[in-house]
């Protein structure tokens, strides 16, 4: 390959950890003490975890499996609903589809999130959060975009009870650190990744482009990164997602069709007073296509991202630190504004 300048060697046999959340289902705090200390312990170490044990995830599959079909619609289709990274006259910065053939990543993706009203504090940009979904004028089967809000929501009480055990670990107030997420500025995300990306458009950084995964030199199809936001959920039909941990090595996360990995975001590393950090990872290839679907579990627009409070009525944040403002100064450092 033409990029293979930067080789990281990487062991197949590292993996993220396994947790089964199943007690936290169960009305009994007991319980919860053990998940929450394994949660907590995972996050802390910056290791990222797999969550499994999920009544919802085995009813909700079929939803899940059905996300993908969107890039099954004709090209002008999704042209129409395109952010404006693909297309410059585009409203759309949030919601939408895009398509990404080098510089970050090579992939197609689709954006969705809250069908609820946003609202959030009266500051400068605050209109570039302020939007609404895109969706396509087909649908790809009956009912799928139905289908699309209620894994949406289910998601969202996922990662509410995730936040509220990262709050008991912590000994901060769980019903304060849960309220910073309602109404949340989440985004669901469904990835398509090509069979054989086209390497002739680098991604950015030569050190970048390639690795070597048990001896074998892979090309990497979304570079390292850390998120903006609270927690990750994702799952992949693929191996291919890696987390780093602080010693710089790289963790490949356990392909499992019955669970979700998760890893921290930046909003989050903030409110825990840096206790967990938020999560670098990346994404390589394995030569055969890959789905995955990610869930970017966020503070609402008028959330501290100061630290977790240890008492339930917590006063309104100050403007200037919201996850509002915070957001805002990403896009404009990042040129998506």
């Amino acid at each position: 390959m033409k990029h293979g300048h930067h080789l990281d060697q990487i062991s197949a046999q590292k993996m993220t950890p396994i947790v089964n959340v199943a007690p936290l289902f169960d009305n009994n705090a007991e319980a919860w003490a053990n998940v929450d200390r394994l949660i907590g312990e995972a996050c802390e170490r910056r290791v990222g975890l797999v969550v499994t044990g999920l009544p919802q995830l085995s009813q909700q599959y079929a939803s899940l499996e059905k996300g993908f079909d969107i890039f099954d619609l004709p090209e002008s289709v999704l042209y129409d609903i395109a952010k404006r990274e693909m297309r410059h006259d585009s409203k759309l910065t949030m919601r939408g589809y895009m398509k990404h053939t080098g510089g970050f990543s090579y992939s197609e993706g689709f954006d969705l999130g809250t069908e609820k009203s946003l609202r959030g504090p009266e500051i400068d940009g605050i209109d570039m959060l302020l939007h609404t979904n895109a969706w396509p004028s087909q649908e790809p089967n009956l009912g799928w975009r139905k289908e699309m809000v209620e894994l949406f929501q289910r998601m969202e009480s996922l990662g509410t009870m995730v936040v509220r055990s990262i709050a008991r670990y912590l000994g901060s107030d769980e019903s304060a650190a849960a309220n910073r997420y309602q109404k949340s500025n989440s985004t669901l995300r469904f990835l398509k990744y090509p069979e054989n990306p086209d390497m002739a458009t680098p991604l950015r950084g030569e050190k970048d482009a390639t690795l070597m995964i048990d001896g074998r030199e892979v090309p990497v199809v979304t570079i390292e990164h850390t998120d903006n936001g609270g927690l990750t959920f994702q799952w992949q039909d693929e191996p291919g997602l890696q987390l780093q941990t602080p010693e710089g090595e790289w963790l490949n996360v356990p392909n499992i069709r019955d669970g979700f990995s998760v890893h921290l975001g930046e909003a989050l590393e903030t409110q825990t007073s840096g206790r967990m950090r938020a999560t670098p990872h990346r994404v390589y290839s394995t030569g055969n296509n890959r789905q995955s679907m990610a869930f970017f579990f966020d503070p609402n627009l008028y959330s501290s991202v100061k630290p977790f409070s240890t008492v339930p009525n917590e006063p309104r944040a100050s403007d200037e630190d919201t996850y509002a403002a915070s957001m805002i100064n990403t896009l404009r450092e990042t040129g998506r504004a």
